[in-house]
């Protein structure tokens, strides 16, 4: 089965999940900012080159179902955009001289990558009354909606679609009806930016959000 049969899979599921399942329990907005890096890997010598993080805007809106005393399911779907700051390097290996590896640095370039992310998770919160922590953790699917590099070797194909993690853990202060929040979310991805040998390429990001909730029913 592919990723992309995989990630469709996993979004019917969660999509299905929300509309046939019951009344929604709450619902609301968050947004932040984010700080996104990439790893870039020379398969044939095992060589990683060294990058930059960038940071961008995350704008996501939720609803949650299947509310219990402590765990609930929430369904993410936001506005990322990752990438990384690389500066171009000419790698040779000098076989004659036992594999040794020679890096010529370059000029720095930014490249950057807007994707849809959807996010069916597993919502646990402690019990208490106002202020409430909580911990998030699910599978992710992000869907490539833009790419743009200022490198002179920009990526040919790209993975329009891939699959990740988030974990994550937030604090609540509740207000009746409404929920005001703080949220920090580690997302590494599992499948790459590109299959292309010899380079492979993966996203990993860090977002610090603030939200609101409203609470349509207990």
């Amino acid at each position: 089965m592919s990723w992309r049969s995989i990630s469709i899979a996993l979004l019917l599921s969660a999509v299905s999940l929300v509309l046939y399942g019951q009344v929604p329990s709450s619902f609301g907005l968050k947004g932040g900012i984010s700080l996104a890096n990439q790893s870039y890997r020379f398969t044939p010598i095992d060589y990683e080159f060294e990058t930059e993080p960038l940071t961008g805007a995350v704008v996501t809106l939720f609803v949650e179902t299947f509310k219990g005393d402590r765990f609930s399911f929430q369904l993410d779907v936001g506005y990322a955009v990752k990438g990384s700051s690389t500066t171009i390097q000419l790698v040779s290996v000098n076989h004659l001289d036992n594999d040794r590896i020679t890096v010529n640095e370059g000029d720095a370039s930014v490249s950057k990558f807007t994707y849809l992310t959807v996010v069916p998770m597993a919502r646990y919160r402690f019990g208490l009354e106002e202020l409430t922590p909580y911990f998030l953790l699910g599978p992710r699917v992000d869907f490539l909606l833009k790419y743009k590099s200022e490198s002179e070797y920009p990526l040919e194909d790209q993975n329009g679609t891939i699959l990740g993690l988030t974990c994550g853990a937030g604090l609540e202060f509740n207000l009746q009806n409404l929920g005001l929040f703080a949220e920090l979310q580690y997302l590494p991805d599992l499948s790459p930016v590109t299959n292309e040998a010899p380079l492979l390429i993966n996203n990993n990001m860090l977002s610090l959000t603030l939200g609101v909730r409203w609470i349509a029913s207990e």
